[in-house]
């Protein structure tokens, strides 16, 4: 398995632009996936760059209806003709807000009349596409979840704003050659609630890598977790022995590296242009 990220809040490489967001391009031994597209059309501007041919991309997936990982949507489906985007309904339904400094809301949803929505692939349960493919959401939330989002509001029918219970994130869960990778965009709902839902919904005994957001930064205090809470996500994941993470985007420049410094096997931290092979 060969995966690029196409976008992230840094760059390897200074021709490769960084912003506020995540993108990931995955290919499999039966297909090429778009995990997330950032906020604009940055990610598919990488993706050229680093020979990645999105015309060519049998899936799209977008963990949730942020505007910094589904922004580029529209961009994609200029570019690629025929991949569905696989999503929640809420993702794309649901109106969705920021609150900053000022404590005035500002939308960071996603901007749907530039998304033809007939091309999207609304999931309202876990859903198996193949045997090596699998894409799970409604996780629990009985252990860690980031206190950032309790700035994180959506906003009801009537137009009151409350917090955002995050129904409209998801994971994707790709496994070959006995190799199994899940995929998160922020892990709003708690990295290992995700991790024990996944587990507990497909009977597997352990994942492999681990990729995505942990969501452990406020960009707009710029503060990181206390390390009191960063410690119960520590014995969290690493209740999982054997599985290798690898982190960025809204996890923040802090948390990986006080992480590491508690757990068995370090945190990895990626950025725009880090290509792995699991």
């Amino acid at each position: 398995m060969e995966i690029t990220c196409l976008l992230e809040n840094n760059t390897t490489d200074p021709q490769l632009a960084a912003a506020h967001g995540l993108s990931f391009f995955i290919r499999t031994g039966t297909r090429s996936i778009l995990f997330d597209m950032g906020p604009d059309q940055k990610f598919a501007d990488n993706a050229k760059h680093l020979g990645v041919d999105l015309s060519k991309t049998d899936i799209a997936v977008l963990s949730h209806g942020h505007y910094d990982h589904g922004g580029g949507i529209p961009q994609f489906q200029t570019i690629n003709d025929k991949a569905a985007i696989i999503m929640t309904r809420g993702a794309i339904e649901g109106r969705y807000y920021a609150r900053y400094k000022n404590n005035e809301p500002r939308y960071i949803g996603l901007d749907t009349d530039a998304i033809d929505k007939s091309r999207c692939r609304f999931i309202g349960a876990d859903l198996a596409l193949s045997e090596d493919l699998t894409i799970i959401t409604d996780f629990s939330k009985k252990g860690f979840i980031p206190q950032g989002n309790s700035d994180l509001l959506r906003q009801q029918e009537d137009g009151k704003l409350i917090e955002d219970e995050f129904s409209h994130e998801l994971a994707l869960l790709i496994v070959e050659d006995g190799t199994s990778v899940l995929f998160t965009g922020c892990a709003h709902s708690g990295m290992g609630n995700m991790i024990d839902t996944v587990l507990t919904r497909t009977g597997r005994g352990h994942i492999d890598h681990v990729i995505g957001g942990f969501h452990l930064y406020n960009r707009i205090t710029r503060v990181t977790e206390p390390d009191s809470r960063l410690d119960i996500l520590v014995d969290e994941l690493s209740s999982h022995s054997g599985t290798t993470y690898y982190t960025g985007h809204c996890t923040g420049p802090d948390a990986p590296a006080y992480m590491s410094r508690k757990m068995t096997r370090p945190i990895n931290v990626f950025a725009t242009g880090t290509r792995l092979e699991l």
